[in-house]
């Protein structure tokens, strides 16, 4: 059911990504109040499939492309030219004037997670299935190959959700909430979620 995700497949993730994430607080807050939020989003997803996913390398969708699980793997990090051509699709998705006050509540999110997991580590980016397709397993499923990863090779996955209900669901899979928090000059409350591997004997 889930596959590697590939680059013929980012459109339809893109679009599907803009509806999973409609009502998500920390991207409607990331795409503001402009009546193409939508258009927005589709664009700044768009950006992070091509060029903050890794090359897509731990990118994970369904045959039908009703979910995506996009991971970065440990210590990685852009290369120059992608964060330039990642610029100007992040600019459209939260406006040019809001680039900067976004931009700082990003780094508040990287500084918590360089201190909750400071060795190497898996980092689920973003987690999203269709809203009708949602609580029916996709979500576990898509996590599952990079989390059997984690457990093979010894090593902690980390994330961010501005969802309560989330939380339950990565607890689930095994993360434990490290920090809870408000991001900054917002009213966005956040959970950071930090899972160590299992060992084999405690596989579900």
């Amino acid at each position: 059911m889930v596959r590697p995700a590939r680059p013929e497949d980012v459109p339809a993730l893109a679009a599907m990504l803009t509806r999973a994430f409609a009502h998500d607080p920390f991207f409607r807050y990331l795409a503001g109040d402009a009546p193409e939020r939508n258009q927005r989003m589709r664009d700044g997803w768009s950006g992070v499939l091509r060029h903050a996913s890794a090359g897509l390398s731990h990118t994970w969708t369904t045959d039908d492309l009703a979910g995506v699980a996009i991971w970065l793997p440990p210590g990685y990090r852009a290369p120059l030219i992608d964060n330039l051509r990642l610029l100007p699709d992040l600019a459209r998705f939260v406006g040019w004037r809001r680039l900067r006050l976004v931009a700082d509540a990003l780094e508040v999110l990287e500084r918590r997670r360089r201190t909750h997991v400071p060795d190497p580590h898996f980092y689920l980016s973003a987690l999203g299935v269709e809203p009708e397709r949602q609580g029916s397993g996709i979500g576990t499923a898509l996590m599952g190959p990079v989390l059997d990863r984690c457990d093979a090779d010894r090593l902690a996955a980390y994330l961010e959700t501005a969802v309560a209900r989330n939380v339950l669901l990565y607890e689930r899979v095994g993360f434990e909430v490290v920090e809870e928090l408000i991001l900054p000059k917002t009213d966005i409350r956040g959970w950071l979620m930090r899972r160590a591997p299992r060992a084999p004997d405690r596989r579900d």
